[in-house]
């Protein structure tokens, strides 16, 4: 358990008025096997000497409604055959823009279907967004299966490849099925600072409006107990260190469970990188904001960092647990579908995986200039082999 921050009062944050509700879903964590090493230029504010690069992982979600048996996925990681995107996104990789390291085993569609889960007995794939390492591939799922997107999606971004060549999608990512898009703008409901849709009709999950990163972004909110719930962070933040210290949530004066020690490290080791100016302010403010870059992965900046203070208002919140799309520590921690079906985190309070998780990000953080953990992979990977990119990207 982390020690308090001495003389720093921690603000608090404002009542989220969540709705009361005795339905739960099963939530389970689902590794979609795709490593990615990525510039931090184009996610992260400012770009810090030894965190040049950073290690994406990304997970998706099973949840089931309780009462009713509805299952949905919440995002699905990216397709295997990454050479097969669209050319706008295959060309991207191509160049280097953002990816200098990319491995995926298996589709969502087959991490699932080993399991022995029926695909068909899928309602709906929620997209938190529309960026490659999300969506998966949506041919491989029923055509039963509807595609669930946010706000914009439809106007913004159809058709796709090939009807329309400078599509980042392809019409086969969503076509011959039934599109479900949440406009929020009938919704009454607010939970905390974001509009919210109430999936199920019934308490158990929530989508969230979080605008900032991409057309359409949207969170979850699931009700894992009565009273207990985890947020499904997406990529309103890229990286935890964007979201923590907040003015809820001060660094600790020691850190515990972290890879440089097996005993509590003192917060001073991790404020010589924080680019703010007093130790009071590096202690209370994250150490990203959204990249403002030129090829920014943000569309708008500013509005992504208004939807991440509103994340903190959450993160703050000791029933609340968030589970941002690309945190490695989640896969350190939480019990991963695809090792055991049956295994769920609705008991990520009693099992401690928040307090756990908190601080692992401060892992990957430089210390003195240099990496906190080597690169995940490194350059391309096709059927097991590292390959340079044109051979990778041949179809």
């Amino acid at each position: 358990m982390d020690n308090t921050a001495s003389g720093i009062t921690p603000m608090s944050p404002p009542p989220l008025a969540i709705p009361n509700s005795s339905k739960v879903a099963t939530l389970q964590a689902v590794d979609t096997t795709l490593q990615l090493y990525v510039r931090a230029e184009n996610f992260l504010n400012p770009v810090l000497p030894g965190h040049e690069m950073w290690n994406c992982t990304a997970m998706a979600f099973l949840i089931t409604n309780q009462d009713t048996g509805r299952k949905i996925l919440f995002d699905a990681g990216a397709r295997k055959d990454y050479w097969n995107y669209s050319p706008v996104t295959a060309e991207r990789f191509a160049k280097g823009v953002n990816v200098k390291g990319l491995k995926i085993d298996m589709g969502v569609d087959e991490v699932l279907s080993r399991s022995g889960m029926d695909l068909g007995g899928l309602e709906a794939v929620v997209w938190s967004h529309w960026h490659f390492d999300h969506i998966g591939d949506m041919s491989q799922f029923p055509s039963s299966v509807r595609l669930v997107v946010g706000p914009g999606f439809q106007e913004n971004l159809l058709p796709g490849y090939p009807s329309n060549p400078k599509s980042p999608l392809l019409e086969t990512d969503y076509g011959g099925r039934e599109m479900e898009e949440i406009s929020f703008s009938n919704e009454k409901r607010q939970i905390g600072q974001f509009r919210a849709h109430d999936f199920f009709g019934d308490g158990s999950f929530y989508l969230l409006d979080t605008p900032g990163h991409a057309i359409g972004h949207m969170c979850g909110l699931v009700r894992t107990t009565p009273s207990t719930f985890v947020l499904l962070g997406a990529d309103a933040c890229h990286f935890a260190g964007s979201l923590r210290p907040s003015p809820y949530i001060p660094l600790p004066d020691e850190v515990s469970g972290l890879a440089v020690s097996s005993s509590p490290c003192p917060c001073e080791l991790f404020m010589g990188c924080h680019p703010a100016p007093s130790l009071q302010e590096k202690r209370t403010q994250p150490y990203y904001t959204a990249s403002t870059a030129e090829k920014s992965v943000y569309v708008n900046p500013e509005i992504s960092n208004h939807s991440v203070r509103g994340l903190m208002e959450f993160d703050a919140h000791p029933d609340v647990f968030i589970c941002l799309a690309h945190d490695p520590s989640l896969f350190d921690v939480l019990p991963i579908f695809n090792q055991n079906p049956t295994a769920h985190i609705n008991n990520w309070k009693e099992q401690g995986y928040k307090e756990t998780t908190k601080w692992r990000f401060l892992n990957e953080l430089p210390r003195n200039g240099k990496a906190g953990r080597p690169p995940l992979v490194e350059g391309f990977w096709r059927d097991g082999k590292r390959v340079d990119v044109s051979m990778a990207m041949k179809r």
